[in-house]
């Protein structure tokens, strides 16, 4: 009861209830109230001030942070300096200024949206062009001559175009102007199409103009465009390519097994090598000579001698030479172009010999290079990156996924401790997959690869295998199961989509049939098994398939035929067929032949339009 007196007598400081008996308030009083209320206005409508400082009143607290607080309020109101927020700070004075201006979101640059937080990462995509393309997909021959202490450095620095003795790239790509299925003397455009150097000198020998439609105006064109992408190309911006001859086509396959080899990459150095080549990265160097071509498959680039470059050279020469005499039998060609492709590798070849004399010191053999013992007795998890990979020729890179990975530590305890080769069963393959800087902060042991650059991850059916023990395999069954039941949905998912796809093309070839053939689908398209798509039509309309050939157009339409050609057709096959059953009775009686063991031999008659046996 004390307490309950004692608060009943005192009086709140700086809060007035507007009644008659409260004294008169001066000019500060009423601004700091003003100010208040604003405040107050602002914090929203669920923001209860006056139970809130009567309840600061019943507890016997002290108000006076409360008012330091409205007080910094309201001068951060009437300075200006105070950032309104929510919907009714959002007013606009459009109408005051007699103008109409859209309204503009600010919003601090350093605060991402939560929606894209979710998905940045995911969806993240790098678009290459060019050079980033050359050197994300294919490997390089540079020049040994000089230092790529860049690109030793930062694996996204591409090689300069005059230090490029040859891009790598595996076989099967077609010329686009002479459709060679293999180029001669192959040189690649800046889209990273590749094209035989006569065909590029020819293409940019033609002169192209341009008309202008409004004045009519005719003036030539200032740069090519590839037949291809539509990319700007320019004379003498090509680098030469080099075809693997031993490119290995195969990529694991879900249900298939695979080999994966336990891949070890000293930090600071941008060569990963198998553990079983027992050679150490560090002493090879990020690009080791073309000389080695052991370790061609997990380089991404490689250094080339003069002497080397001088014989590729002398190839593409002897090439052009073969290739001009062809021509010259087949088509009457005149060799211009040949000429000129071969006097301009003449004048390459004499720049290449200047260059000789400036050749670094060759590597020796790999015999040499080989260490006696293990890479795993000299590096560890604290000096280097073991990780596992499989497909080396191929341009996507596929390593071994995240949670077998996972399973393996927690079998193995460490990651220099896995197996120097894992022989698994493929359960699936993801693609779709690049290189991005989220996902090297994730997986540091990809740090090597430039962005942009494809990764496939590899997921192992672990059930019929012996490697890891039972107990590791209970732990993670969950794990695995759950993994097992998304594959399974999304595979459904994508049979579901392809029936649908199915059922529309079905639907478009009926309809495109119907107009075709006024409006209605004729029967003999119906039943004929020329087109297996419309098999469920033909099903509807439940009629034998068995049906007369009808000739079609190449788009499947029917021809129509003539009645009077047909009938006589058929009466000059059933002629046949009485003059022959004349014939063989002829035959049994003169061989006396017994019926029962003679046998009938087929007979094959050719019309006009109609396949029929006797």
């Amino acid at each position: 009861m004390a307490k309950k007196d004692s608060l009943e007598g005192a009086e709140p400081k700086g809060i007035t209830n507007g009644s008659v008996n409260s004294p008169p308030l001066g000019r500060d009083q009423r601004n700091n109230n003003i100010g208040r209320r604003q405040a107050h206005k602002y914090h929203g409508k669920n923001h209860k001030g006056h139970k809130k400082q009567q309840r600061y009143a019943a507890e016997g607290t002290s108000r006076s942070s409360e008012d330091s607080f409205d007080t910094s309020i309201v001068e951060e109101l009437n300075s200006g300096n105070y950032i309104m927020k929510g919907r009714k700070a959002q007013v606009s004075i459009n109408h005051l200024l007699q103008l109409q201006f859209p309204e503009i979101k600010r919003t601090p640059e350093h605060v991402t949206p939560r929606s894209n937080r979710r998905r940045q990462g995911k969806n993240s995509h790098i678009h290459l062009h060019g050079d980033s393309f050359i050197n994300a997909n294919y490997r390089i021959l540079a020049d040994n001559t000089v230092s790529y202490k860049e690109q030793s450095n930062n694996p996204n620095v591409p090689v300069p175009r005059e230090h490029i003795v040859r891009v790598v790239v595996p076989p099967g790509q077609n010329c686009p102007i002479c459709l060679s299925e293999e180029p001669v003397a192959p040189r690649m455009v800046i889209c990273g199409h590749i094209f035989c150097l006569s065909c590029l000198l020819n293409f940019f020998s033609v002169e192209e103009t341009v008309k202008n439609k409004d004045t009519g105006y005719v003036q030539k064109k200032k740069h090519k465009e590839c037949p291809l992408c539509g990319s700007i190309l320019r004379s003498q911006n090509f680098k030469p390519v080099l075809f693997e001859d031993n490119h290995s086509t195969e990529k694991p396959q879900s249900g298939k097994e695979a080999t994966m080899q336990l891949m070890c990459r000293p930090h600071g150095s941008m060569l990963p090598l198998p553990v079983n080549l027992g050679i150490d990265p560090l002493i090879v160097g990020d690009f080791p000579p073309v000389e080695m071509s052991q370790l061609a498959p997990f380089c991404r680039m490689m250094m080339c001698s003069a002497t080397y470059g001088i014989e590729l050279l002398q190839k593409d020469i002897d090439a052009l030479k073969t290739q001009y005499e062809v021509d010259k039998v087949l088509y009457n060609d005149d060799g211009k172009y040949y000429k000129m492709a071969i006097e301009q590798l003449n004048d390459t070849v004499a720049g290449v010999f200047s260059q000789l004399g400036e050749e670094s010191v060759n590597m020796p053999p790999i015999s040499q290079l080989q260490l006696g013992t293990s890479l795993k007795s000299k590096y560890n998890e604290s000096n280097a990156f073991f990780f596992f990979q499989t497909s080396f020729y191929s341009s996507t890179r596929y390593f071994l996924s995240p949670l077998d990975v996972k399973i393996l530590l927690f079998a193995f305890q460490r990651y220099s401790e896995f197996p120097a080769e894992l022989k698994i069963i493929v359960e699936n393959v993801t693609y779709d997959t690049v290189v991005t800087e989220e996902l090297i902060a994730r997986y540091k042991y990809l740090s090597h690869l430039p962005l942009g650059t494809e990764i496939a991850m590899i997921d192992v059916d672990w059930r019929s295998s012996t490697l890891i023990p039972k107990e590791v395999q209970e732990k993670f069954a969950p794990d695995l199961r759950e993994r097992r039941r998304k594959l399974h949905m999304r595979r459904q998912k994508e049979e579901k989509q392809k029936r649908l796809y199915e059922k529309r093309v079905e639907k478009e070839h009926a309809d495109f049939y119907r107009r075709e053939n006024g409006g209605e689908l004729p029967a003999e398209v119906i039943y004929s098994g020329s087109d297996p798509k419309l098999d469920p039509l033909r099903a509807e309309h439940g009629v034998d398939r068995e049906h007369p050939h009808v000739e079609r157009t190449i788009w499947g339409t029917s021809i129509p035929l003539d009645e009077h050609a047909s009938r006589e057709n058929e009466e000059f096959e059933a002629m046949l067929r009485e003059r022959m059953q004349q014939v063989d009775s002829n035959q049994q009686q003169s061989s006396g032949m017994n019926k029962k063991d003679k046998k009938k031999k087929n007979k094959l008659v050719l019309f006009s339009s109609n396949h029929q046996t006797f």
